[in-house]
């Protein structure tokens, strides 16, 4: 009985296996990327006050070992900004305010401060606008990414 042989298959398996140990390492540099691609497209859509928000979005990098990576901030009033919240009725102290670069003194000199009323302030969506605008990015990375796994795999270079 003759022997059935694929002509290429010993390389074929020794470049998986060679790409194989390797992947920790490749997934670990695809994910970075990822998370730096969209940290930048999200920065520039961070209402700027104080830049207390802006500076503290960053990349958190310990769910690499289990396929993902986080982008994100500690600040408590991010999910403020991001999403918008109510302002609730409350008492301005003040005796004059400045409008339009204007100050216009309140209507009654016994008056301590107004009262403002309740309203909504919209969300600015900076992290979902960021999503968006790296979306073509981050496909065209992992695109890429696909073919150079696929060409390794065939035997080009590691």
């Amino acid at each position: 009985m003759e022997g059935f042989t694929i002509e290429g298959w010993d390389d074929f398996v020794e470049n998986f296996s060679k790409f194989v140990d390797k992947w920790a390492d490749k997934k670990k540099i695809l994910l970075q990327r990822m998370a730096n691609i969209y940290h930048g497209e999200v920065i520039p859509h961070v209402p700027v006050d104080t830049s207390r928000l802006v500076d503290s979005i960053t990349i958190f990098g310990e769910g690499i070992p289990h396929d993902f990576v986080e982008v994100g901030t500690n600040v408590e009033y991010a999910l403020y900004v991001n999403d918008g919240h109510v302002q609730h009725k409350r008492f301005l102290p003040a005796d004059k305010l400045s409008v339009g670069g204007k100050a216009k003194y309140l209507k009654n000199r016994n008056q301590k401060g107004i009262m403002l009323k309740e309203s909504y302030v919209n969300g600015s969506f900076f992290m979902e606008k960021g999503m968006q605008d790296a979306k073509p990015r981050l496909n065209r990375l992992v695109e890429s990414f696909l073919q150079q796994i696929g060409r390794e795999i065939e035997g080009g270079s590691l």
